[in-house]
């Protein structure tokens, strides 16, 4: 009788558990994610980019954003993704993307990799969105531009800052 009930008492609240999830009809399927189909490339490596700015002669904007936020979409969405299809500065400016967690590295304008937490705080940038604009030389040139406010207002000094970027990069 013992035997009987110490059985009960263990296989009772495995059935139980089983038959409670298949109640529940919750079917848990995982994907993988689709890529990002996106006009600003993501930055995979400072000292690559500096490169290529060096070679061309242009400043680089970096846009620090987050997975989780609005505001960045915003500003990706109304603001640089038009900026980049005008075509105005094409030829003048490097744009890139950086999200900010704790899982992803990239190679810093020194080479070394970095968590892209840690480029974020290397350059004090602790609000997203956040555009930095750098020098070849990985200086940080104009003016950067923290969270948004008005969208035409980011637009507007955005351009404002990109010129004097441009002339920045020119003078050196």
């Amino acid at each position: 009788m013992r035997l009987l009930y110490a059985l009960a008492l263990v296989l009772l609240p495995s059935v139980s558990a089983v038959s409670a999830y298949a109640a529940s009809g919750i079917v848990y399927e995982y994907e993988e994610e689709e890529p990002e189909s996106s006009l600003i490339p993501r930055l995979s490596s400072l000292q690559q980019v500096a490169s290529i700015a060096r070679e061309k002669g242009v400043p680089i904007l970096v846009e620090f954003t987050t997975p989780w936020c609005q505001y960045c979409e915003a500003l990706e969405e109304h603001v640089l993704k038009p900026l980049i299809l005008n075509g105005k500065y094409r030829d003048q400016i490097i744009v890139k993307k950086l999200e900010v967690n704790a899982y992803s590295s990239i190679a810093g304008f020194d080479g070394k990799r970095y968590s892209s937490d840690q480029i974020s705080r290397m350059y004090r940038v602790s609000l997203y969105p956040t555009l930095v604009f750098f020098n070849a030389n990985g200086e940080e040139i104009s003016q950067r531009i923290v969270g948004i406010t008005v969208l035409e207002y980011v637009a507007g000094e955005l351009e404002k800052a990109i010129d004097v970027a441009v002339q920045d990069t020119a003078a050196i």
